[in-house]
C-alpha cells in the first residue's frame, strides 16, 4: 500500500517537473519542450483523475483541436496515444 502511494506521488512530482521543464524550453528551436509537456501530462493524467477530467473538458470545448489529435494519434508514441485516448471527450469508457 505504501509502495503504491509512493509511486503515485513520485509520478505526480515527475510529471509536474516535466511539464514545467517543457514550458521553459518550448521556445527553443528543437521541439523537445512539447515532447516533455506531453510526457508530463501523460504521467499526471494517469495519477490525478481531476487532470483527466480537466483535459477532457478542454478537448470538449475545442473540438477541432480534439479531432486533429484523434487523427494524429496513430503517428505518435505510445505515451502520447494513451494520453489522447484517456482524455477523448467522445469516449465514455473512462
Amino acid at each position: 500500500m505504501i509502495h503504491r502511494h509512493l509511486a503515485r506521488y513520485l509520478s505526480i512530482i515527475a510529471g509536474s517537473f516535466l511539464v514545467l521543464l517543457g514550458l521553459i524550453i518550448t521556445p527553443m528551436p528543437i521541439p523537445l519542450g512539447i515532447i516533455l509537456i506531453v510526457q508530463g501530462l501523460s504521467m499526471l493524467v494517469s495519477s490525478l483523475p481531476f487532470m483527466r477530467h480537466w483535459l477532457r473538458d478542454l478537448r470538449r470545448r475545442y473540438h477541432t483541436v480534439s479531432a486533429r489529435l484523434n487523427r494524429a494519434k496513430r503517428y505518435l508514441p505510445a505515451f502520447a496515444r494513451r494520453l489522447i485516448e484517456d482524455t477523448d471527450p467522445g469516449d465514455n469508457n473512462h
